[in-house]
């Protein structure tokens, strides 16, 4: 506990009083929420195609961040310094309590916002690690994703990166933390474009960094193994024992999948690909569902002409390349050796996949393999 309570003191002071020195004590915002309310301006601009209103709110919101962090940080900063609150051992109830006897109101409201947003148990309950905090929050990620956005849509990719990667440095501070791979998927696009694939690939492979499925070696194994298994019954197999339901890693294993195919690399293209049609399979699965309990997976035919009473589910099978995804795994299938694995996918596919562009794929392709 000594060990401790020290540590916690050297930390305190390290936060309060380094910087007191250098700084010109900042004046409050007359508004607490001007960064927040020039990003939603700066957003609706964007999508309402106005970009060069959106760059500048844009600015202008991390500016206000800025100016905002700048306050709440030298207001901490002051407010802990005092011995009483010191006396507190840096930890948070009894900090607030402490800074509620001196009427610390600033100091107080700062606090409760970063714990309602993050929860005590993030800053280990102490007030050092709130303070560490918020002086690290002058970055806007958010901001610097969409003024990359608009960059990107200009063609101008050399100042599209630079707020790109701004924003991935300081994704630990986007209030929605899935919106980092949103951001990984801009650069990867930028990298294919610039014909830069080893970025292309290391963005993609960063998105599947958090995959529990594409990091499982014994998972993997099984999947490949089923895939390989020329038994009759070997493709239900898949359908029925699998599950991924990493949905943000979709379109990553379908990029990788196409990308490790023109670079020869097949059993990586395979792995991506199978990974890919299972995550779509799942979600697809899990949407018919919780629409029709009852509803229990026989075959893939079957489980296709569910699909098809759904359009929305149809939509975005369509939007998110899932059909093609099925008929891309099998034929890197076939490529692998196992033709009867990929003929019972083409067989399914032709039978009951409600769209008929790929209908008609799967049907050519079957006549094909069954051609004298």
């Amino acid at each position: 506990m000594k060990k401790n309570h020290c540590a916690s003191i050297i930390i305190l002071s390290a936060a309060l009083c380094a910087p007191l020195f250098s700084q010109v004590r900042p004046q409050k915002p007359s508004s607490l929420t001007d960064d927040i309310r020039l990003l939603r301006s700066a957003r609706v601009a964007y999508r309402n195609g106005g970009y060069g209103t959106a760059l500048r709110y844009a600015e202008e919101a991390k500016t206000a961040r800025k100016t905002l962090i700048a306050w709440e940080t030298y207001t901490l900063q002051n407010s802990l310094r005092p011995l009483e609150v010191r006396r507190a051992n840096d930890a948070l109830p009894d900090v607030l309590a402490v800074l509620q006897t001196r009427e610390d109101y600033d100091a107080i409201e700062i606090i409760n916002k970063y714990v309602r947003q993050k929860t005590a148990s993030f800053f280990n309950n102490s007030a050092a690690e709130v303070v560490a905090y918020v002086a690290k929050r002058n970055a806007y990620p958010e901001a610097d994703w969409l003024v990359g956005s608009v960059y990107v849509l200009e063609g101008e990719y050399a100042l599209a990166k630079q707020y790109l990667l701004n924003a991935w440095s300081n994704a630990y501070l986007l209030d929605v933390s899935d919106e980092q791979y949103d951001i990984l998927y801009d650069l990867a696009n930028i990298a294919y474009i610039e014909n830069d694939f080893d970025n292309y690939e290391k963005n993609l492979l960063l998105v599947l960094s958090d995959d529990s499925f594409f990091k499982n070696k014994n998972f993997n194994d099984a999947l490949m193994l089923t895939i390989r298994n020329k038994s009759a019954g070997s493709m239900e197999k898949f359908f029925t024992l699998f599950r991924s339901d990493d949905y943000k890693s979709l379109p990553a294993y379908f990029k990788l999948s196409e990308y490790y195919g023109r670079a020869g690399e097949n059993e990586k293209a395979l792995k991506a690909n199978a990974l890919g049609v299972l995550t779509g399979f799942t979600k697809m699965y899990n949407a018919v569902k919780a629409r029709n309990p009852e509803f229990e997976y026989a075959d893939l035919s079957a489980f296709l002409r569910e699909t098809a009473a759904y359009g929305d589910i149809v939509d975005w099978a369509e939007q998110n390349r899932v059909w093609q995804g099925f008929c891309d795994f099998a034929v890197k299938v076939r490529g692998d050796g196992n033709s009867v694995f990929a003929n019972d996918i083409y067989a399914s596919l032709a039978a009951s996949v409600p769209d008929s562009f790929w209908k008609n794929y799967a049907q050519r392709a079957l006549a094909e393999q069954n051609a004298p």
